[in-house]
């Protein structure tokens, strides 16, 4: 019987539905942590019938962590990637390109709530080009502003969910668990960090467990006076297999903000810059299942050291949990650049990528990407059709 109940709730959460009224917007808590790294990689070798062994691989690796509070919140990411070829011919050598981006930036609410901030932000970047034979000068820009609106990160509540429907399968808590106490268990799984801080990883969990176990007993979930020995088995399980498989991030809501930034360093060398900034980004959980993020961000350079002169970017994605073990993820890429003299450059690319996920946060991947360059200037490199890629590999989730 709990098989075929544990699988009703997992047919439940692929369609989009459970039996909680609560939704992931709902969840407007502002403490909490959300961490993700990753390392992707893929190789190709081919020998036999040719002057030499010839490969292609590439290697990626992506970081973000997202702090938030009443009073600020903390972001920052890592984005690296290096790829690397040699053909079959006697007379082509090894050749290789890397490109990696960071950034930090802090925002400071005046008023302790989800209107008027204040922000910081530094962006850095540095890159190898194919062609080149080193690396370029490093990219390096700061910037300060205003804005208005938050982010919520609702993958607490996420987690919280599963680990509920697996519970009530086991009969350990009460089938008309309350919003208040999912929030409630949902608090504790967002603070997880403060759990490691302060009891170290080797014996965190004991005192995380027990705090989740009476945040629902706090809330009458409990079937019983706890949850036994069946319920941290099945609570470490499920938090285990969530951990390691990597829950996709649940962000809802939009902010805005407008500021000015310096350039303090180009890839080609060039004097700095002033600009005018402005940026945009909008999150919303689709049912239990679905996540669309947008961000957008445009520069317009005030100086004219430059030859670039206005920049604009929007990212947009949208990720489906197929299943316990698929997700399918697809994004657009647009990216564009006017130039003083020349010509302006506009970029396309879309991607769409299956993770299907093994174990020990191993994941294998396929991803499908479709690109073009329109204009020549800068470092682009124009292409009048679609370049298309497609590379199987193996994804780590660090953490």
């Amino acid at each position: 019987m709990n098989k075929i109940k544990l699988s009703l709730s997992t047919i439940a959460m692929l369609m989009g539905t459970t039996g909680f009224a609560i939704e992931l917007t709902d969840y407007k808590i502002v403490e909490g942590d959300y961490n993700a790294a990753y390392v992707d990689g893929g190789l190709s070798i081919d020998s036999g019938n040719q002057d030499q062994v010839s490969y292609d691989g590439f290697v990626d690796a992506n970081l973000k962590s997202i702090y938030t509070s009443a009073p600020y919140t903390l972001e920052y990411g890592l984005t690296a990637g290096a790829d690397f070829s040699r053909g079959p011919d006697a007379n082509q050598s090894a050749e290789n390109a890397y490109d990696s981006t960071a950034y930090f930036e802090g925002n400071k609410y005046f008023k302790n709530d989800d209107t008027f901030f204040g922000y910081g932000r530094t962006d850095l970047g540095y890159r190898k080009q194919v062609t080149a034979d080193s690396a370029e000068d490093p990219y390096l820009k700061v910037g300060v502003g205003a804005g208005y609106g938050r982010m919520y990160v609702a993958t607490p509540l996420a987690n919280a969910m599963r680990v509920a429907e697996d519970l009530k399968a086991y009969k350990l808590i009460k089938n008309d668990i309350s919003d208040k106490a999912l929030i409630a268990m949902a608090r504790v799984i967002g603070v997880q960090s403060e759990y490691q801080s302060k009891y170290g990883f080797e014996e965190y969990k004991q005192y995380w467990y027990e705090a989740m176990e009476k945040a629902l007993k706090d809330n009458d979930a409990l079937v019983g006076d706890s949850l036994g020995a069946v319920g941290i088995v099945r609570l470490n399980a499920i938090i285990d297999a969530t951990d390691g498989r990597g829950v996709l991030a649940r962000l809802h809501g939009w902010k805005v903000q407008a500021g000015a930034g310096q350039i303090l360093s180009q890839y080609d060398g060039s004097s700095s810059d002033t600009t005018a900034d402005v940026g945009f980004q909008y999150g919303l959980p689709i049912g239990y299942t679905s996540q669309f993020l947008n961000t957008a961000t445009a520069s317009k350079v005030l100086g004219s050291n430059n030859s670039l002169d206005f920049t604009a970017k929007n990212l947009a994605s949208y990720t489906y949990e197929m299943s316990d073990k698929i997700d399918w993820i697809n994004s657009w890429a647009l990216g564009y650049e006017a130039y003083n003299t020349g010509d302006d450059v506009m970029t396309n690319t879309f991607s769409t990528r299956l993770n299907y996920y093994l174990a020990n946060r191993l994941s294998l991947n396929a991803r499908l990407s479709f690109a073009k360059t329109s204009g020549t200037n800068g470092t682009s490199i124009e292409t009048p059709e679609w370049d298309t890629s497609f590379f199987t590999g193996l994804r780590y989730r660090l953490q």
